[in-house]
């Protein structure tokens, strides 16, 4: 993938999460997990709905928007987890 295409996809990633069927979804899983991060319990600062792995259409390449994964795919974490984690660990894609 270019730097280019990475770019694009990027920016249409973070139009997604302008979206109220993602921000509805991102609310069910805050709610869902108490309104505390998953990995040190903090409950105030900012939260943040990880995705846990990110789906690609096998026949078109087509990322998956946001808002189409199911929760068990989506975990909450305070901004510093999410952080290291992003540091630590590459999120799985996963073709579908």
């Amino acid at each position: 993938m270019t730097t280019l295409t990475m770019a694009k996809e990027a920016k249409k990633y973070s139009e997604g999460l302008e979206d109220i069927r993602w921000k509805q979804l991102r609310k069910r899983v805050l709610e869902r997990d108490g309104h505390r991060c998953r990995c040190c319990g903090k409950s105030e600062g900012i939260l943040q709905v990880h995705h846990r792995q990110y789906h690609r259409c096998k026949t078109s390449g087509e990322w998956r928007k946001p808002w189409e994964y199911h929760p068990v795919f989506l975990v909450t974490l305070c901004e510093g987890c999410h952080y290291r984690g992003h540091q630590q660990f590459s999120i799985p894609i996963k073709d579908i």
